[in-house]
């Protein structure tokens, strides 16, 4: 059984040719790997957040409701287009039945001055 951050990550990585502006080497679940130093690309790092709860069917659990997070790096002085890469993703993942439902808005980061951006995502588990 894999869990849900190594799910997400093996769609995007499968389908990195569906995403402009985004290398498959460059997607990692839950941190950056201290090789992956680039300074030209975009960086993606899934991660779980906590759950939501479960659906009973009979007093037996039958689905979860479960939450992931992607966080989006991207370098200061970066050309490319960063909101039509989240939207891509975000739509590609809805297909997949995750819905997001905070989008944090861009920031730079104080420590390596890098922009960011976290989208949320609900989906649900079945556990039958």
């Amino acid at each position: 059984m894999t869990t849900p951050v190594a799910d997400v990550v093996q769609l995007i990585k499968h389908n990195a040719s569906l995403f402009h502006d985004l290398n498959s080497e460059h997607v990692w679940p839950y941190m950056i790997s201290p090789d992956d130093t680039s300074q030209t690309d975009a960086i993606l790092v899934v991660s779980e957040l906590p759950r939501r709860g479960h659906t009973y069917g009979n007093g037996v659990p039958i689905s979860e409701r479960r939450r992931i997070q992607l966080t989006f790096y991207y370098p200061r002085d970066w050309s490319g287009d960063m909101e039509g890469l989240e939207h891509q993703i975000q739509s590609f993942l809805i297909d997949q039945n995750y819905y997001c439902y905070s989008n944090a808005g861009h920031t730079i980061t104080p420590d390596g001055q890098s922009l960011t951006n976290t989208l949320k995502f609900n989906f649900i588990k079945e556990l039958v």
